[in-house]
């Protein structure tokens, strides 16, 4: 399991370098897909969880890996293909969450604190949207309930701070594309995308490592 942890970030950190010292290579595909792969990889090797669980958690990374090829390959032309991967792969996350949900919580106070986030982002690019308005916003609210569901379940705040960091790669995204020209630049989107997924899917990783120990 150290293996593919060390693998994933390897890749991510080669991914960002390429892209920022060769941001038009179109070989960087292959490169690209690695975290998510190495990441669905440690999930479906991991001990103790249901197979439901794990298909849940499995999938999500799987379609991540998808949707990090289609945008790599044209992030104009199929970005809404792109858009739909990760739609999938949040709702497969999501789905984890949602049969991990802690009805004993103490986190629901951390909800309305999160969804300044999502709602703010919205709003701004909203006017700039067009044609995407649909797919966008539905992408929106999807990895908004995914990350709502994490901050409700009993998962570790490893996992839940991964799902917070990733609506904030996308919001990087989404201000870059439809509010701000291109920026904030991936210099800082892909970091915080490769992090965020590595939280998520390590952190959860990292709840049944603590049990088979125990």
């Amino acid at each position: 399991m150290k293996n593919l942890n060390a693998v994933y970030i390897l890749f991510a950190i080669l991914f960002i370098s390429l892209k920022l010292v060769f941001p038009d290579t179109p070989f960087t595909v292959p490169v690209k897909v690695v975290p998510a792969l190495t990441l669905a990889c440690a999930l479906y090797l991991v001990k103790g969880m249901t197979p439901f669980h794990r298909a849940a958690m499995v999938f999500g990374a799987v379609f991540c890996a998808a949707g990090d090829a289609i945008l790599d390959i044209d992030r104009v032309g199929l970005f809404v293909p792109g858009l739909v991967a990760f739609l999938l792969g949040h709702i497969a996350f999501a789905c984890y969450f949602a049969l991990n949900r802690d009805k004993k919580t103490t986190r629901m106070r951390l909800v309305p604190l999160f969804l300044i986030l999502p709602v703010t982002i919205g709003i701004m690019i909203f006017p700039g949207l067009g044609s995407l308005t649909v797919p966008v916003m539905a992408y929106l609210i999807i990895i908004s309930l995914m990350t709502v569901l994490a901050i409700l379940s009993t998962v570790n705040a490893m996992a839940v701070a991964g799902s917070v960091i990733f609506v904030v790669s996308d919001a990087m995204i989404a201000l870059a594309k439809f509010v701000f020209d291109g920026q904030p630049g991936i210099y800082l989107s892909l970091p915080a995308y490769f992090l965020g997924l590595y939280l998520l899917g390590f952190g959860v990783i990292r709840e049944y490592r603590g049990k088979s120990h125990s």
